[in-house]
């Protein structure tokens, strides 16, 4: 039977009250101001000179940061990659990749580089089989890819070269990545590239906000083919991690508050840490995962993306999260100067180096020592 007119206004009409609702959630008082000054304050010291520094990762000398410049969640501004070496303080900002890959790491069909569009998000640094390093790029910029460099070099003497791409299934929106041992790779779709939106309003998040689903965990090959991972639908999955051993997944469920610990093999749900606002989680060398939680409301996260000038205040935290037991541990709760929003954090030494997706710093922090579990040094 047709539908009449009155039958095709009842979805817009539920659209448009959700949008309405959404809005009032996220456009509401109570953002703090950004930071607009690059002022130490007691055991945290901000790092000027970065853009977005949304995630890092530790390269084996030890002390250089290789760190993820977010340009935008859509792909319209473009990113780049940076370096930044902690014992000297040096940021090196890396060119733009244009030249042709002498190896295709990815699929046949990408043999173009990301060239002046590139806008990177999740990273991952990992050692192959055949003994070179490889840093694994989600790319919203120019196209949705995840993009593969070769680290070559040694300390000081540290360089990228473009070894191709992987494009996920048509569709995706992709926040993180994290390697296999087989080759492969997983990566956290959040919800669809082209979410239904009412008045610039995204749905999906509403969605998510309401306990239901709206991404999930994909394993992909290096030839693009893609399926879900059973059991790690979620509400917004962000952040991923994989444990040595290939088998267990770490799944940040942004929206719910949650760091969900998965099987790969089967789905089966191994434990739940409840932590608010996950975003991007790192090991420690002691076997631990630092998260860095989101614990300012919706509507000041939403206010980060506003920030043009200096860095975002809102709240944050960062929580040490055992693995095997599931439980939790608070290193480090900030908000407001020198910085807040925080996405990831590295530990370098006795020192958490955090970054953000909204602002033009990197954030040291030194917590107390009784905070730290000891560290393990292991071997470059």
């Amino acid at each position: 039977m047709p539908e009449s007119a009155s039958q095709r206004k009842v979805p817009t009409r539920v659209a448009a009250l959700c949008a309405l609702l959404f809005g009032a959630l996220l456009t509401g008082c109570g953002a703090e101001p950004p930071v607009t000054g690059c002022v130490p304050s007691p055991g945290l010291t901000p790092i000027c000179g970065f853009n977005n520094p949304e995630d890092i990762e530790l390269l084996p000398d030890g002390h250089t940061l290789l760190i993820s410049q977010m340009g935008g969640m859509d792909g319209a501004t473009p990113g780049s990659l940076a370096m930044f070496d902690t014992s000297g303080g040096i940021i090196t900002r890396l060119p733009q990749f244009a030249e042709p890959a002498a190896e295709n790491w990815g699929s046949p069909g990408c043999t173009t580089p990301p060239g002046n569009a590139f806008s990177p998000h999740g990273i991952d640094l990992i050692t192959r089989a055949d003994g070179r390093r490889e840093l694994m790029v989600v790319n919203h910029g120019g196209r949705e890819s995840v993009e593969f460099f070769e680290v070559l070099g040694d300390s000081g003497q540290w360089q990228l070269a473009w070894r191709g791409c992987t494009h996920p299934p048509r569709g995706t929106y992709m926040n993180d990545v994290a390697a296999l041992q087989d080759g492969g790779f997983l990566v956290s779709h959040m919800f669809p590239r082209d979410a239904w939106t009412v008045g610039g309003i995204n749905l999906y998040m509403f969605r998510g906000m309401l306990g239901l689903d709206t991404g999930v965990v994909l394993r992909c090959a290096r030839g693009g083919e893609c399926f879900p991972v059973p059991g790690s639908t979620a509400p917004f999955p962000n952040g991923i991690q994989v444990d040595a051993a290939g088998s267990t997944l770490y799944l940040n469920a942004y929206l719910p508050g949650e760091v969900r610990k998965i099987s790969l093999e089967d789905g089966r749900l191994l434990g739940t840490a409840h932590i608010k606002g996950p975003d991007n989680s790192q090991w420690t060398a002691g076997g631990k995962l630092l998260v860095a939680s989101q614990t300012a409301s919706l509507t000041e996260m939403n206010a980060c993306f506003g920030v043009r000038n200096g860095a975002c205040a809102a709240a944050f935290e960062i929580i040490e999260l055992d693995p095997v037991t599931m439980s939790t541990r608070r290193l480090l709760a900030h908000k407001g100067a020198p910085m807040g929003a925080a996405t990831v954090a590295q530990r370098v030494g006795d020192a958490l180096y955090i970054g953000s997706f909204a602002g033009d710093r990197l954030l040291r922090a030194e917590p107390p020592q009784a905070a730290l579990t000891p560290l393990v040094l292991q071997n470059p």
